[in-house]
């Protein structure tokens, strides 16, 4: 089976190109082809190494929707064009940029199209709309997100299907349970993503100044992440380092930039931390899980689906910095979470062989193909 996923990403910067790695180091021994359709100021930077089609109109992302909308007729025609020179038995969108695309594509054209929603979008009725057109099939990660979309996710063009992480993640040895800080050792937190202001790590800081001093002496959180080219990541990047200067935060808080190495900056942690409001699935949650590393999360968007509070991980009020504070005061004390086998039971249904086994069969109800297999958990 081909299956061509249309991103217009400018930068390899994980999240659904993490999700489509996955799939493909899945699905590929079945004979099934993945083709990720990027900018062309894309580079690949990650591994395991995808097949692409550069497109010139489709972009994943703008701050100007107006952009997006402008772009997307003439992308529309570009795929098109390409679908007609090359076997395709699924399209498969996934960005916002994307999704006018796909509309096109699945009101104009005889294409089965898939769209997977990645965001938590203010205008939800563009999106409850598209799941009439016949030929266009709408997934959504979590039940929280169908209730923000307000979608019925037994609908015929509706789907629940997970982001998820490589199969690995659930195959290594788990670590000792720990409580809060211990003697002379401090609370280890870490959190993973790109620099982006919607990530929100300044609740973070925020939280930590509001800290006693031999609390925040008890703390040691490391970020390990990117931030992206554009002007307003680099200028948000710029504001952390001055909240860490200002509140004198260097001691217990220290943004080490990118890394390939993502299980063994988990492993060495106690807790993961992830502040964002209304993050849809992070893949960086589910991969702290899955090494049974409880996680302290707003409580939005996926993360009320993923997080069991109390014993795989604790919330604090979205936007909150005084709740995450209070937050952090219960990990130092040690809350007693669920055993690290147990963390990792709670994910189980959001490793690759799963999420992709959910995808394949759907490509195959909605495409032309018959499925030659089924990937193995």
């Amino acid at each position: 089976m081909n299956i061509l996923h249309l991103l217009g990403d400018t930068a390899d910067l994980g999240g659904i190109l993490s999700v489509v790695r996955c799939l493909q180091e899945v699905t590929t021994p079945l004979g099934d082809r993945h083709v990720v359709w990027v900018h062309p100021r894309y580079r690949e930077t990650r591994r395991p190494a995808l097949t692409y089609h550069q497109g010139r109109f489709l972009l994943a992302e703008s701050p100007r929707h107006l952009e997006l909308l402008g772009r997307a007729f003439p992308a529309f025609l570009e795929v098109r064009g390409y679908l007609r020179r090359n076997s395709c038995q699924m399209v498969h969108a996934h960005t916002r940029g994307a999704f006018p695309v796909a509309v096109l594509l699945g009101g104009l054209t005889r294409q089965p199209v898939l769209f997977t929603n990645h965001t938590y979008a203010n205008r939800t009725g563009l999106y409850r709309q598209a799941t009439r057109i016949p030929r266009l099939h709408s997934v959504l990660l979590t039940p929280n997100m169908a209730r923000h979309y307000g979608l019925d996710p037994a609908a015929a063009n509706v789907s629940i299907i997970s982001e998820c992480c490589r199969d690995r993640f659930f195959e290594g040895p788990l670590p000792e349970s720990r409580g809060g800080a211990t003697g002379s050792e401090p609370l280890r937190l870490v959190g993973v993503g790109n620099i982006v202001r919607w990530k929100k790590w300044h609740l973070l800081l925020e939280a930590l100044a509001r800290l006693e001093p031999r609390e925040r002496a008890a703390i040691d959180f490391r970020h390990w992440g990117e931030a992206p080219a554009d002007a307003d990541s680099q200028a948000y990047l710029g504001e952390l380092e001055g909240l860490v200067r200002r509140h004198e935060l260097a001691e217990c808080a220290r943004f080490k930039g990118p890394t390939l190495d993502i299980p063994e900056r988990l492993a060495e942690a106690d807790c993961f931390v992830l502040p964002s409001t209304n993050e849809p699935c992070s893949v960086a949650l589910i991969e702290a899980l899955a090494l049974g590393l409880p996680a302290l999360v707003s409580a939005s968007g996926g993360n009320v689906d993923i997080v069991i509070r109390g014993k795989t991980g604790l919330t604090f009020a979205p936007d909150d910095p005084v709740d995450l504070a209070n937050q952090l005061r219960k990990l130092l004390a040690g809350p007693g979470f669920s055993a690290p086998a147990e963390i990792r039971r709670s994910v189980a249904a959001r490793r690759a062989s799963q999420v992709a086994r959910e995808y394949r069969e759907l490509y195959v109800r909605l495409g032309s193909t018959e499925p030659q297999g089924t990937p193995s958990p």
